[in-house]
């Protein structure tokens, strides 16, 4: 009995500590209002680091202190997930997250 009940208690566990694509969007845009572009890059796709630096060498970061995340939908399908927050103009903004190697992570391609 004791086994079982410290299986139950490690399964939880470690279902509590993985994270889900909200969460990566979360972190992502958090670090990005306050301006920690290389922390943000941790929860992003290798192209939208890149350009996340092309973004920063120009000073196009804008920093939002008030920003507040809020979650207002979420589409999770296979190992693609958009969620769609409020952003800090009050419009509605879809982030793409894609999971690679276990992980989801946020990811955004330039549009020109």
């Amino acid at each position: 009995m004791k086994k079982l009940l410290t299986i139950l208690c490690l399964a939880t566990l470690l279902f509590s500590c993985s994270s889900g694509p909200e969460d990566s969007v979360k972190n992502f845009t958090e670090n990005l209002a306050k301006g920690k572009v290389e922390e943000a890059k941790k929860y992003a796709t290798e192209p939208t680091g890149k350009l996340l630096d092309m973004v920063s060498s120009m000073g196009k970061i804008p920093i939002e202190p008030d920003f507040k995340f809020e979650i207002l939908n979420d589409s999770i399908v296979g190992n693609r997930a958009w969620i769609t927050i409020s952003n800090p103009n009050g419009r509605t903004e879809v982030i793409e997250a894609v999971k690679i190697d276990g992980d989801w992570l946020v990811h955004m391609e330039a549009k020109f």
